[in-house]
This record gives C-alpha cells, structure tokens and sequence, in this order.
C-alpha cells in the first residue's frame, strides 16, 4: 500500500529545509495519486539527502539482493549528484576536468582541457554537406539513418557527448573498463531567455563565430547517463527527459493535448493513441540543410512510457517504481526555493534504466535484461523506439500496437565482464584515433 504518512514526513522535512511552505504549489504526478489507491501498488521512494547534501553512489543499494526499485534510486542519486553545483557555478557534469567533452575519432578529446560544450548535429557527414554545416565529430548519429529532429519552433536539436576522464587513463587496448567508469550524451533544444528558469540551460557558439551570441542558449531536453559498478560491468543504462518533450503515445487525447509540448504539435497530439493523417510519428527526416539549421518540426511521441510493455519482465513493478519514484521527487523538487540549482529538476523526470539479471551473460538474452527492456529516450532513439526499420526512417509509429524497441544493448552489445569495454563507442576514439 502505498505509503502517505511516509511521504508526508518528507514533505513536512523539506518545507522546513527550503525556508518556505510551498505545499500548495506542489506539482503531483496524477499516475502516483491513482496507484496509491491500489492495494498492491509498487512504491519506489526517494530520500530527501540526495538533494540537501548530493553524494555518489558506488553501487547499487543491497548490492547482488537489489531489487528493481534500487536500481531506480541509484539512477536519480547519480544524476541528482551530477546536476549539483558544489562550486557555485557549473553543474558537476559540467567539469571539463572530471567529464571531458568528447571531440570525435580525430582529435584527442583527453589531451583538451578548455572546451566548455561542443554541441553538435546529431548525424554523420550527411550528403548535403556544406560550408555552413557545423564540423562534426562522428559516430553520434541516432540509431537509424543518421537522423536529425527539429523541435515544434523548426529549430534542429543538438547534441553533447562527455566521458569519465579516469578512461584516459585505462590502457588503449583494454577489453574492460573499471567500475564507476561513466558515459554521459546529452541532448539540446533552442530556447529564449524567458525560457530558462524551466531548463537546466547552457550557451554554445554554434554558428562557429567565436562568440556566445544571444540567441545561442540551449534548454537540455534529454540525458543519457550510462556507468558501470563492481556488480554491473555491463553497466547501468538510465535516461532522463525534459517533461514537456512529447506524450505518450498510446495515451488517449485530452491528456496528451493539454500541454505545450516541445516535439508534439496540439492536432497530432489531439489524434492519440490513433494518429491522424500527416501525424508521421517519429518519423526523422535528412537534415534540411540551411545556415540556421531549421526545418520541417518533428512529430514526436513516446512508444513506450517507462520503456516498458506488456508482457516483459515484471512490467507492472517497474512501471509503478519509475512512477512513484519520479513523483516523490517531483514534490521534494518543488518544495525547494527557486534559488537552488537543483529546483529546475522538478521539471525532469527519470523514462527508465536498463540492465542484467547475471552479468556473465550476453546481453542477446532478452530474458535476462531487467528494467525497462523497451528503454529510448524520444529525442535520441526517437525512431529507434519500434525497433530497427528496413527504411532509412525507421518505422513511423501508427497505433498502439507495435514491435519492440531497439534498447541500449541493441546498439551497445554486452558479451561478459572480461570484455566490457565493448560497450562503449567513445572508449576507442577517446585518444584521436581508432584504437585496433
């Protein structure tokens, strides 16, 4: 049952913390308020220490007895811990000195130290490549056809990838990676400066000028965040998204029309879970080349809300632990005065993780991922969440029912622990060039 008194306690205990009583603004996830009606609800807590004083965890709570809801908490706990400020200034992420920029295949990403943020066109050298094309780093393009998506302004996202710098220290040709080994890519939209205050928001000179022009802010729209522990070389799949990027798909209309989504115009979000005509659903198109890199909006929508669907490994619990979890920490994140860096991750939420059941098997056994075995992040795999179509465009979701998502270890494939490096596709490019 799910647990009130307990969670009145924290929100009693962090009114007094934020300095102020903002109970009645608090945001509460409707889907928490339904299942906490249920008599065998799954609940998945959050501890309000992550925010008043963020730590790093180094594995998985009760180790080799976790349960699922544990790897959930490890998740936010790290991601919570690295959109921390403890210098006042950028967020922990952020460090160029601890989660260096990665660069691509043909520069040393290791041997620099200045570069702030290196946003770019998530796609490789396309064939309509110009002089007013960014220069790109390679081998980040979206799972299929090297894929670009534009936001509901026609403004194209952007993209960051960082990396642990301890990996510039692990021998080129290591087949492992050691625990707390992390990965993190990022994913950008163009905002305004009255957008702000709803984004975790950083400035990138992206028309290669040498200056942070004004227009040049970007509100963070997704998160990977992919690290490793003692108990999990195959390493912890986790990914983040902005709340207003896009509803979920097989959801019925009026609660997907009733807000301003990022990637979702109103008619087509109006058309769900049976799309319209001219609703091409996360169907991505070539890049639309032009000097301000904009072009026709992307209609998006999430497949599988907590990457999970019937039918797979304990879907009701992990549906209910990402929910409840997410909730909880949405008040807490509320509670906290606009001051604090973190208050903006109230605007956040955790879509899934993804992992092994044992570690000395192959990631090709579906039945022994756990978690979310549907998990994609809408504007990173945005046609990946059908699986991997025979077109260059993937598969344009039409209804709800669909195949299966083209998870991380669909790209990222796992064969032990004694081979885990693998699994990274920056590890080998890191140092400038492609490591045999």
């Amino acid at each position: 049952m799910f647990n009130l008194t307990k969670v009145a306690a924290v929100l009693a205990a962090l009114v007094l913390l934020a300095g102020c009583d903002k109970a009645e603004k608090m945001a509460i996830d409707k889907d928490l308020l339904t299942l906490a009606k249920s008599n065998d609800t799954y609940v998945c807590s959050a501890d309000p220490s992550w925010i008043v004083d963020p730590s790093y965890p180094t594995e998985v709570k009760y180790g080799k007895n976790a349960q699922i809801c544990q790897f959930y908490q490890f998740s936010w706990q790290t991601f919570i811990n690295l959109m921390s400020t403890p210098s006042g200034a950028e967020r922990k992420y952020q460090s160029q000195a601890n989660y260096p920029v990665f660069l691509g295949d043909e520069v040393s990403s290791c041997a620099n130290q200045s570069i702030a943020s290196q946003l770019f066109l998530r796609t490789q050298k396309d064939v309509h490549t110009t002089s007013a094309d960014f220069v790109l780093p390679t081998g980040e393009n979206q799972a299929l056809g090297d894929a670009v998506l534009y936001d509901q302004n026609g403004n194209i996202v952007l993209y960051e990838a960082r990396f642990d710098r301890n990996m510039c220290q692990v021998a080129k040709n290591s087949p492992t990676l050691p625990p707390l080994t992390t990965e993190i890519k990022s994913s950008w939209r163009k905002i305004t400066d009255s957008d702000k205050p709803d984004y975790i928001w950083i400035q990138s000179d992206t028309n290669g000028n040498g200056a942070m022009d004004s227009d040049e802010i970007y509100g963070l729209v997704g998160f990977h965040l992919v690290k490793s522990t003692e108990l999990h070389p195959e390493f912890i799949w986790a990914t983040f998204e902005h709340r207003k990027n896009a509803p979920d798909c097989q959801k019925v209309s009026p609660a997907a029309a009733n807000k301003d989504w990022s990637f979702t115009s109103e008619t087509c979000a109006n058309s769900l879970p049976n799309p319209s005509d001219g609703c091409d659903f996360n169907k991505t198109l070539d890049h639309e080349d032009t000097p301000a890199h904009v072009g026709t909006p992307t209609e998006v929508c999430q497949v599988y809300a907590q990457g999970t669907r019937d039918g797979d490994n304990q879907s009701e619990k992990n549906r209910s632990d990402i929910i409840t979890i997410n909730a909880e920490l949405n008040i807490m994140f509320n509670l906290l005065p606009s001051s604090s860096s973190l208050a903006v991750l109230k605007n956040y939420e955790l879509v899934g993780a993804l992992w092994e059941n044992d570690v000395n098997q192959p990631s090709s056994d579906i039945s022994n991922l756990r978690g979310s075995i549907q998990l994609a992040n809408t504007t990173m795999e945005t046609n990946a969440q059908q699986g991997f179509g025979t077109d260059s465009n993937g598969i344009p979701y039409t209804g709800p029912t669909q195949d299966a998502a083209a998870n991380c270890f669909s790209c990222h494939g796992y064969s032990g622990p004694t081979k885990n490096a693998g699994v990274s596709h920056m590890f080998k490019h890191i140092h400038g060039a492609t490591q045999e």
